[in-house]
């Protein structure tokens, strides 16, 4: 067995890698051991995923999700308190919204600051969109994953997977990221990030896709709570999937004809 991003031999390792971040709700969907070899692994981890789930952006979007970290812990966004003139955490569980200092030591602070107060405001600056680059390279990992867990479940090897040229450019870029000097994802937003499915009410945290187009190109589409992320595998352009929607009525390839239409429901309130 072989690593599919560096081709090393990875029959010793022992971490099985998750398409997406647990980080992101998933615990469903990963890759078997050695698929990705540990040091591509921990590699993501540190280089791609973890800077780009602690930024503004996704620590908000989790924030807002009830989405908690490895741990099971809550995630904080920070705030500012101006009864008290102080930062504090802010978290999401189940009683509802819980604050605290943002320092420990602010803690006094804080409880002489809500005794002494009726009512009052906190304020959270909105944060800014993820970096470009960064975004880009986490849909190149994804991506890569999602087609190797497809081509693995249809029996190939890891080594089949390598052999894939039209792969190596996106491999390289995910796992080393210095070159291209841009790979461009197609995103939009095709659902309310509280939006509601079915009878049931159930939220839906993430999908993906392996779309092939008229074209012979092969495009990877993610959804995340609603964003979706299109990424060609083959080389960094999207004009083939503008090209799809355009002909598509502008449809999701992760949903049927009219499908999302009927499943989702109108009512965004959690």
């Amino acid at each position: 067995m072989r690593c599919i991003f560096c081709a090393e031999d990875s029959a010793g390792s022992k971490s099985r890698e998750h398409i997406l971040p647990e980080s992101l709700g998933n615990v469903d969907h990963w890759l078997a051991p050695g698929v990705v070899c540990d040091r591509c692994n921990n590699y993501f981890a540190r280089k791609v995923e973890g800077p780009l789930l602690n930024s503004d952006f996704f620590i908000h979007l989790r924030h807002r999700q009830e989405v908690r970290n490895k741990r099971g812990l809550p995630i904080p966004v920070k705030a500012v308190f101006p009864a008290a003139r102080m930062a504090v955490a802010l978290y999401q569980t189940e009683d509802g919204l819980s604050v605290e200092p943002w320092r420990p030591e602010d803690k006094d602070r804080l409880l002489q600051a809500l005794s002494s107060i009726s009512s009052g405001q906190f304020y959270v600056v909105v944060p800014d969109p993820p970096d470009t680059r960064l975004l880009s390279r986490f849909a190149a990992k994804v991506g890569v994953e999602v087609l190797a867990d497809r081509l693995l479940r249809e029996g190939f090897t890891t080594d089949q997977v390598l052999d894939v040229s039209e792969l190596a450019a996106i491999r390289r870029f995910a796992r080393q990221g210095d070159q291209p000097a841009e790979w461009p994802i197609h995103q939009r937003r095709i659902y309310d990030e509280n939006a509601l499915f079915d009878a049931e009410a159930y939220q839906v945290l993430h999908g993906f896709t392996i779309l092939a187009t008229p074209a012979n190109e092969y495009y990877a589409v993610v959804c995340l709570f609603g964003e979706e992320l299109a990424i060609n595998l083959g080389g960094p352009t999207t004009e083939g999937y503008v090209e799809y929607l355009e002909a598509n009525d502008h449809r999701s390839p992760l949903y049927e004809p009219g499908e999302l239409e009927t499943i989702l429901r109108k009512d965004v309130s959690r």
